[in-house]
């Protein structure tokens, strides 16, 4: 049944059914937007002078990136050009339903050499990114920045210098040759029996902006400058640390929105959570700004950080500098809202949810059920949710709610009413809650963020009634 009903919605017959229900290509009522064409297509990039093949959006990995000012409108024309129906997701932005972009959920899959349009107003502000949501297309490289500007920037966001770095994962083979392995070494939730099969694939190498180290191009900064970096997790299954030598970090932004300053020495960032962080030039010189997997000691990537004056060159980096090893690592707990935490809202309701594995092959599970074969979870509008979330499983779960902010409250986190859309709930018992107010109908995704686990069934539909 299982395989049956996901084959089902992946089918034309089912993309046949949205086909019918209304045009494809539409226009909202409203003021003039900013058109951008998104083409997902066949590519072969350049990944540290090595040629490779795979699936990219306008032929680069990551996309373009889309920087609007708020308030404005997009329209997002893309263009399936990939052999396979595909969709993209805004990850992190509450969208009306239908511009969503899960399959068999919110939208039929646009099927090769179709053209589909997306269209939306971009309300909040902060550092998002988007990426395919059908099947395992993001570990492709199907993925962009998305960063929406305040119309009127706050004094204390503003910044001399500011990039993007997206980081990401990078197999030699193909997500499906991935898949099909985890799925034939039944590899369960232990993630230590024979390998650590249950961690995900075993990745070649970790890119940021699309380039492994040796090929990232270097940031240049002046003495005395703040330099504003928006940290993005596109990985597929990597849970990444960052730090920069010689430097400490200051957040000021948590999945897009503001928080009270913390100064840190590195950041753990689940997959498809954002941060942004001030570093300070206040120590000349030549530095790596160090990513990689969170738990290992051996650097994915090295981006080098080049004072104005200074040879462009790095010594190699082996393994994490001391400093930032040892050093002070971002909690929850050390987010406050900016402005203070709110009064957080009486709940109406809570809603259990145990994140599981089956030691029966590849299956993860959310209170026992591997989606699509799950029941839904009833919401009613204008209700104050509260997902309790327990997980019993070695491993760490990014969990995102798709259409909502949620504030975080339980283990590793006081009531401060921190706003987020994805957070890592810890193995071994760890557990959250995350209360969010029903107040966008419609039908939601609800998942981990780890494409693998998603894939094998970590997820959930939440509908309105």
């Amino acid at each position: 049944m299982h395989s049956n009903r996901r084959d089902f919605l992946k089918s034309s017959a089912a993309a046949a059914v949205w086909t019918a229900t209304g045009p494809r290509l539409r226009a909202l009522a409203g003021p003039p937007a900013r058109e951008i064409l998104l083409a997902a297509s066949p590519v072969t990039v350049d990944v540290g002078g090595r040629a490779v093949t795979t699936w990219a959006y306008n032929g680069r990995v990551p996309g373009p990136e889309i920087r609007v000012r708020q308030g404005e409108r997009l329209r997002i024309v893309l263009r399936n050009d990939l052999p396979q129906p595909t969709t993209i997701h805004w990850h992190g932005l509450p969208v009306p339903n239908a511009q969503d972009g899960v399959p068999g959920l919110t939208q039929g899959p646009v099927a090769p050499g179709e053209t589909f349009v997306y269209e939306f107003d971009a309300t909040t502000p902060g550092t998002y990114f988007y990426h395919s949501h059908q099947g395992l297309q993001l570990d492709r490289g199907l993925y962009g920045p998305l960063v929406i500007e305040p119309a009127s920037p706050p004094p204390a966001e503003a910044s001399d210098r500011e990039h993007t770095l997206v980081l990401d994962d990078w197999l030699d083979g193909t997500p499906e040759e991935a898949y099909a392995a985890l799925g034939a070494s039944g590899a369960g939730g232990m993630g230590g029996m024979g390998r650590r099969a249950a961690d995900g694939p075993l990745y070649a190498r970790y890119l940021v902006n699309g380039a492994p180290t040796g090929a990232i191009p270097p940031l240049r900064v002046a003495r005395g400058e703040r330099v504003r970096l928006r940290l993005v997790n596109a990985s597929a299954a990597t849970t990444m640390r960052v730090g920069v030598a010689g430097h400490r970090l200051t957040v000021t932004h948590s999945d897009g929105q503001p928080v009270e300053p913390v100064d840190v020495d590195t950041l753990v960032i689940g997959m498809g959570e954002r941060y942004d962080v001030v570093l300070r030039a206040e120590n000349h010189g030549a530095w790596p700004l160090v990513t990689g997997p969170a738990d290992s000691s051996v650097p994915g990537a090295i981006v080098p950080v080049i004072y104005e004056g200074t040879a462009p060159t790095l010594p190699p980096v082996f393994v994490w500098p001391t400093s930032l090893w040892r050093g002070r690592t971002l909690r929850y707990a050390d987010l406050v809202p900016s402005g203070g935490a709110p009064t957080l809202a009486a709940i109406d309701r809570v809603i259990p949810l145990t994140l599981g594995w089956s030691p029966f092959g590849y299956v993860w599970t959310i209170n026992g059920q591997a989606y699509p074969d799950a029941d839904p979870i009833a919401l009613t509008g204008g209700e104050r949710v509260r997902l309790q979330i327990f997980n019993a499983t070695m491993m760490r779960h990014p969990m995102h709610l798709h259409g909502h902010f949620f504030e975080v409250v339980g283990r590793g986190a006081r009531p401060s009413g921190l706003v987020k859309d994805t957070v890592l709930v810890e193995p071994m018992m760890g557990g959250v809650a995350l209360d969010f107010t029903a107040d966008n109908p419609g039908r939601w995704f609800f998942h981990c963020h780890h494409l693998y686990h998603m894939e094998a069934g970590m997820a959930r539909a939440l509908e309105y009634v």
